[in-house]
């Protein structure tokens, strides 16, 4: 069937009037009128652009936040409460209470998480509060005992980070009819956003998934690295493909485990998590095996220690990359490597006054996220959410709004790497990432302009076909 569309289209030649679809791919795009189709679709009051790749997030694991307790926005200790207990009262089965998502940098009052304040309302219930970051947690007494043989000390108040609060779901595991329910809410959202392709930071357990689902979206997956030997009967499946491996070397600014040169506001330099022989094992079986890395790597010290060790040419993606400076970029550049970098982080943390500025030395807040530094000097660059939130047009609009002109880009510099950059770095920019002959019908819908005020996705489309419609605009 081919299916004409006739609407403001952007391209890299700018915006033209016509698309035309034929067996899922673009067979024209111009100001031509085609004559020959079998359905025409007038959208012509709106506007067309390559749906968005997210180059860095965790669909498996904000499928089943969806369900749990959640703390976002919260402002106070109250809250905190309140939410838990409605939670409780709506899932009274529930053995183990995982509540996510807190930010403590946007509390009311200096206040923080702890054991015994957990206690305080929650005595005879396990309770765990993990941060926005995900590398630090707090858990209560009753939900201590379930992790105590995975840590080796029993912490007073009752925070632990990294390690085991990384892999919560492999501890508390859901069942497989649990994960695909959670995975389809997850994508039904993601849809809604324009997603339409994602590198998926897997968990170890997310095989089990991916043998139950037939996904719309299209996920390159990046396995831990701890767990590469279960990778050895995978087979790609039409929308699920297999990309490399996952090494986390470094935490996160919110946790004070981002390792750093310089020191935290609490005297700290946070942590390399990974010994230089592991390392590169890592990589020997990387090049081996065909494997990308996909690198977590926040802090200055973090990234020169995986600059330092890592081949030259490799291909191999460092993700975050959000302390550096203009010898690590350089280096970034002549190594041939790529980067994956989250432009919402400056909307939540990178503005005056936000959680950088108050954490982190004056050269680090003066210095960080710079993507218009990055992409001056031509290097590989691909955006994410890390599902904070995964809303791609929060993070182009974040860019819009930088505190410093280093990491500012407009709007149409964020689609570009938010599409085509994303899959450039993933390697398959020749088949997504731009409304162009042979390229996937892969596309969204938007009311105005990228760059007007209070844009709204209308429609999204994979291979051609609407797979998501806005419920509040009649199109």
């Amino acid at each position: 069937m081919k299916t004409l569309i006739h609407s403001n289209i952007f391209t890299d030649e700018g915006y033209k009037k016509y698309l035309l679809v034929e067996n899922e791919k673009i067979s024209y795009v111009g100001n031509k009128n085609i004559k020959f189709y079998d359905r025409l679709i007038n959208l012509k009051d709106y506007f067309i652009y390559p749906s968005f790749f997210d180059s860095h997030t965790h669909i498996i694991w904000y499928g089943l936040n969806i369900s749990r307790c959640d703390l976002s926005n919260v402002r106070d200790q109250d809250e905190i409460i309140q939410r838990i207990r409605d939670y409780i009262s709506k899932n009274p089965q529930i053995k183990v209470v995982i509540a996510e998502g807190y930010d403590e940098t946007k509390f009311t009052k200096n206040f923080l998480p702890s054991r015994k304040f957990l206690d305080l309302h929650f005595k005879d219930k396990p309770v765990i509060l993990r941060r926005i970051c995900g590398h630090i947690a707090v858990f209560n007494t009753e939900g201590l005992k379930f992790v105590k043989g995975y840590i080796k000390d029993f912490p007073k108040d009752g925070v632990i980070k990294e390690g085991i609060v990384l892999k919560l779901n492999t501890l508390f595991k859901p069942d497989r009819e649990e994960l695909v329910k959670s995975f389809k809410k997850a994508q039904e959202i993601f849809l809604s956003y324009g997603i339409t392709s994602i590198s998926e930071m897997a968990t170890s357990d997310a095989l089990e998934l991916f043998e139950e689902i037939d996904p719309i979206l299209d996920i390159h997956f990046y396995f831990p690295w701890e767990f590469e030997k279960k990778l050895s009967g995978w087979k790609d499946k039409k929308n699920i493909r297999l990309k490399g491996l996952k090494v986390f070397v470094d935490g996160s600014i919110g946790a004070y485990t981002a390792a750093l040169y310089g020191r935290y506001d609490n005297k700290k330099s946070g942590k390399i998590f990974i010994g230089k022989e592991t390392f590169k094992k890592i990589i020997t079986i990387a090049m081996k095996k065909g494997y990308q890395l996909a690198i977590h790597s926040i802090g200055d010290r973090s990234t020169d220690f995986v600059l330092n060790n890592l081949p030259e040419k490799s291909n191999h993606r460092i993700e975050h990359f959000e302390i550096t400076n203009q010898e690590q970029i350089k280096r970034v550049k002549r190594m041939g490597l790529f980067l994956s970098m989250q432009p919402n982080f400056i909307g939540n943390w990178a503005l005056k006054g936000q959680m950088y500025e108050k954490r982190l030395p004056d050269k680090y807040y003066k210095f960080n996220n710079v993507f218009k530094v990055i992409v001056k000097e031509n290097i590989p660059l691909g955006l994410g959410s890390d599902c904070m939130p995964p809303s791609p047009m929060y993070g182009i609009n974040s860019l819009s709004i930088a505190q410093f002109q280093s990491q500012r880009l407009d709007f149409y510099e964020g689609l570009k790497f938010y599409t085509y950059g994303s899959a450039f770095i993933n390697g398959v920019e020749n088949i997504v990432g731009k409304i162009k002959e042979n390229y996937k019908a892969d596309f969204i819908v938007m009311d105005k302009r990228i760059e007007e005020k209070n844009v709204k996705i209308l429609k999204t489309f994979k291979n051609g076909v609407e797979v998501y419609k806005s419920k509040k605009e009649r199109i």
